[in-house]
């Protein structure tokens, strides 16, 4: 029947039914329509109870049933269409109907209300206008302590890790405040800081030392890369870092990072590098070859400061300055015995001091070498020019000076100067190579984890936060930044101060500012083996050495990407290491789809001697499986099945096929044919039947439900009775024998 004549029909029909008062007049024009086949399916029923057939793949809006009347034994899914419901979905009785005949005629997208649409896209994309309306006097207190406290924690991180990436001590400062301003306007989560870590500055290495220009750009690109994935929702993307690559990945740079700052914790000097490109073992080379250059006063130095940070980071961990009904004997008991501002105003000094202990300990140090050796800074910069003459030492290596000021505000360097040549952007981008890719990623799975980690429960919208950072990232370029993303030991910082919006950024930039402007002089004196300490006691405990142990005990084969990732991040480069993760673990993926696991067992209908043989394939079947499952069920019908024993194929776990696989189950079907051996198809998904139907024709025969033995049948032939069962279809009939009991497949 054409489509032309049932939309004639069913517009007769319609018509007749208004006129007889058995639809509203005012539905009529709602309700003409147009129908179209979104299937296989060769005709519809028209009428005020009957169905409507359609692509069940697409359906959201109704329910489904079973029809079993096809003659063909390919049964579909159809949907009731309910007239009366005609005001709930004016545009469409269940979602597949247009409600106008003209529709075509119309444009393809709605532009009712697109003002509105517009409006709320722009709110959605701005979370300050959402969470400003509730802010209050309360929440600016709130907000000004943690984002001070914050603040002092990232000025000494900031210069630390600006060292690890190769590049001077104020590019630190410059990363550390602009994504604070930023992600206020743009960022959905309260707690997260935006700003230089430890892993970007390692990444960020290897391309600083063309040049901080290069540094600078990379920013750039990463930022409009990661905006673009957010644009676009291209988040789906990180999940193809599986944990076991990313606990690699961060177990490595942790030791990476570590290891590069020993020479400084010793107060090594080094004239010349170790160039075997083995990972860290260029650099633990270089510190056993200088390691009688050791200065004792900087690696007592260093020593006493890691073990003082790594104390105040345990003492903030215990119970001994909380209340208890039950106090522990000792400290903990003498606690109790203050009074409750007593209490109060220890508690609260214990937990400011171990949670800026970073900054507390670099202010003691700079201020101890300030007294010690005032004049040290000039000499050591008078060293570094080679115009020194004195015989003045300095008790600890210092910092040396820092470039006072502001950062300028331009754009990001598209060329550079290399020597008395202008390196253009094209030279630019090609030396960056795949660190404009893994970066961004790297930064939007950091950043997007610690979201998720203090969200509470609540959902994370991934693609905001990939947008807000693609924005820090894009602004921060243009003050000289390095690549940013979220810190999680700083939102720890951040939450734990108990901020109450992303308002709390405000304060950490602009006490980062305030340190450039004013407090840099200062900041030359701080030791640098003070600044080793602190980056080794923050990154040691990225070390996920107890995810191995459970990976052992739950899939061992996990540990294969884990150690590959580990090792190549180890001993070569870190972004070579996380692709050769991510490759490992796609080619598991990959095998795994072109070898699923079968299952093949005879079984009997229940109540009878019917033999046939049941093979249930455990994944969907596409064109790199195709031909192993199809030989596997040739082998197992070859020995088990026959004339007397159909073959019963279970879809129930088959989501998906393809044209490939589709072709080879077509000549399967034409090899079990010539061996006069019949094969059903149990319980496919309308988008497999559609596919594996239109290639395979009338060799495709599909049934449904429970198999029971039935009547009418003849010798060992089965087939489906053309007949709608609310709960199940018979499908195997036996001549000469009663319905016996189902036996669920």
């Amino acid at each position: 029947m054409k489509p032309e004549r049932h939309e004639e029909e069913g517009r007769r029909k319609e018509e007749e039914e208004a006129r007889r008062g058995d639809i509203d007049p005012i539905a009529e024009e709602q309700i003409k329509t147009r129908f179209r086949k979104e299937s296989v399916c060769e005709d519809y029923v028209d009428s005020r109870t009957g169905y409507f057939v359609y692509d069940s793949v697409t359906s959201t809006q109704t329910g489904m049933t079973t029809l079993g009347d096809s003659t063909d034994g390919l049964n579909l899914c159809v949907s009731r269409l309910n007239l009366d419901n005609y005001e709930k979905n004016p545009d469409g009785g269940n979602g597949h109907l247009p409600s106008h005949p003209d529709r075509s005629k119309r444009l393809p997208f709605n532009t009712d209300n697109m003002g509105a649409r517009v409006l709320k896209y722009f709110k959605k994309r701005l979370p300050v206008i959402q969470w400003t309306k509730q802010y209050n006097k309360e929440d600016i207190v709130s907000d000004a302590i943690a984002g001070i406290t914050v603040g002092l924690t990232v000025i000494p991180q900031g210069i630390a890790y600006a060292i690890v990436a190769g590049l001077e001590p104020q590019y630190g400062l410059y990363s550390a405040f602009m994504g604070c301003f930023v992600y206020c306007i743009f960022g959905s989560s309260k707690d997260i800081t935006i700003g230089p870590t430890a892993i970007m500055a390692l990444m960020t290495e290897a391309h600083a030392s063309y040049g901080p220009d290069y540094a600078v750009l990379l920013a750039f690109l990463a930022g409009l890369i990661i905006l673009s994935f957010g644009i676009l929702q291209l988040g789906f993307l990180i999940d193809f870092i599986s944990v076991p690559v990313i606990a690699g990945f961060t177990s490595a740079a942790a030791i990476t990072i570590a290891s590069g700052q020993v020479k400084s914790l010793l107060g090594l000097s080094i004239e010349e590098k170790s160039h075997l490109h083995l990972g860290i073992v260029d650099g633990w080379i270089d510190v056993f070859t200088y390691i009688k250059t050791t200065r004792w006063e900087d690696a007592l130095l260093g020593i006493i400061c890691s073990v003082l940070l790594l104390s105040l980071r345990s003492l903030n961990r215990t119970n001994w300055f909380k209340t208890s009904d039950n106090p522990d004997e000792g400290i903990q008991t003498l606690f109790n015995k203050l009074s409750p501002t007593g209490q109060k105003v220890l508690s609260k000094s214990v937990w400011f001091v171990c949670t800026a202990r970073n900054a507390v300990v670099v202010v003691i140090c700079a201020m101890m070498a300030g007294f010690i050796n005032p004049e040290c800074v000039d000499v050591m910069d008078a060293m570094k020019e080679g115009n020194y003459t004195g015989n003045a030492t300095c008790m600890w290596t210092l910092t040396g000076k820092i470039k006072t000021g502001l950062p300028p505000l331009k754009p990001p360097p598209f060329s550079t100067m290399s020597g008395n040549s202008t390196v253009p952007f094209g030279e630019m981008a090609q030396q960056l190579g795949s660190a404009i890719i893994v970066i961004p990623l790297i930064a939007i799975l950091e950043s997007v984890a610690i979201a998720k980690a203090f969200a509470g429960g609540k959902p994370v919208d991934a693609s905001q936060e990939m947008i807000a950072l693609g924005f820090c990232n894009i602004f921060g370029a243009f003050v000289s930044s390095m690549p940013t993303t979220g810190s999680f030991s700083r939102t720890a910082v951040n939450a734990a101060s108990g901020v109450k919006s992303p308002f709390g950024g405000l304060f950490t930039g602009g006490l980062v500012i305030l340190c450039l402007a004013f407090l840099i002089p200062f900041c030359a004196f701080i030791p640098k083996a003070t600044l080793a300490a602190v980056i080794i006691t923050a990154v040691i405990f990225s070390v996920e050495y107890e995810v191995v142990m459970p990976m052992w005990k739950s899939k061992r084969l996990d540990l294969i990407p884990a150690m590959t990732c580990f090792l190549v991040c180890l001993f070569y480069e870190l972004e070579l290491g996380i692709l050769a993760g991510v490759v490992v673990q796609l080619l598991f993926i990959l095998y795994h789809t072109a070898r699923p696991g079968v299952h093949v067992q005879i079984k009997k209908v229940s109540g009878s001697q019917q033999e046939y043989l049941y093979i249930a394939p455990d994944q969907g079947i596409v064109f790199p499986s195709v031909s192993y499952v199809r030989n596997l069920i040739n082998k197992a019908g070859m020995r088990q099945a026959g004339p007397n024993v159909p073959v019963v194929i279970d879809c129930s776990q088959i989501n998906t096929t393809d044209f490939t696989a589709a072709k080879g189950f077509k000549a399967m079907l034409s090899d079990f044919s010539e061996r006069n051996t019949e094969v059903y198809w149990l319980d496919p998904s309308p988008s497999v039947a559609h596919t594996l139907k239109s290639i395979a024709q009338g060799n495709f025969k599909a049934i449904f439900g429970d198999i029971e033995l039935g009547e009418g049948a003849r010798g060992g032939s089965l087939s489906p009775v053309p007949q709608v069962s609310p709960a199940t279809a018979p499908l195997l009939n036996r001549g000469g024998q009663q319905p016996a009991d189902l036996e669920k497949v």
